[in-house]
């Protein structure tokens, strides 16, 4: 698992309001993997490594209902791919409520 498997398996998050995926929204600041040394069977010899996921994204807009379902949908996401034991999302504030 690399920091780019990380970005391509996000390609399977869309945003709430605009049906559109996130990585070409180009919210996803940074996603990147760190290993998880706490992860159950972390010590044994032969088994695969396992990562936290710390992803920092912009949220798609203030409406805090959706920016809650878009990390549903991370979390969920992440949580299929057996070399990810959790997940971390940061939020920086959307775009628009920045010029306001």
């Amino acid at each position: 698992m690399t920091d780019a498997d990380l970005l391509e398996a996000l390609h399977d998050c869309y945003d709430p309001v605009l049906k559109r995926n996130i990585v070409e929204l180009k919210l996803v600041r940074s996603a990147t993997l760190r290993q998880d040394l706490q992860a159950p069977g972390a010590t044994i010899p032969g088994i695969g490594m396992r990562y936290t996921a710390h992803i920092t994204l912009t949220a798609p807009s203030a409406d805090e209902a959706a920016t809650a379902q878009l990390q549903a949908q991370i979390e969920n996401r992440l949580a299929g791919l057996p070399a990810i034991t959790r997940t971390h999302i940061s939020l920086l504030p959307p775009v628009f409520a920045i010029l306001q």
